[in-house]
């Protein structure tokens, strides 16, 4: 999932905190009209993670967007 540090406004960019939890230096926002599909051999690194209340938020979105 895209994230941006960018506060749009937008009730669907999920907020991921910048703390320990997350690994993360800033606030960012996870995108997620902007579905990404990837070869698990083309991820590198975890840049960072999600607590189970952001990922709830994260999937019940994807699944409105995918229908």
């Amino acid at each position: 999932m895209p994230l941006t540090s960018t506060a749009r406004g937008l009730r669907h960019h999920v907020a991921v905190p910048a703390d320990e939890d997350t690994g993360l230096a800033r606030v960012s926002y996870a995108m997620t009209e902007q579905i990404r599909a990837l070869a698990y051999d083309r991820i590198e690194r975890q840049l960072g993670a999600v607590d189970q209340t952001g990922l709830n938020q994260i999937s019940r979105y994807v699944h409105l967007f995918i229908g």
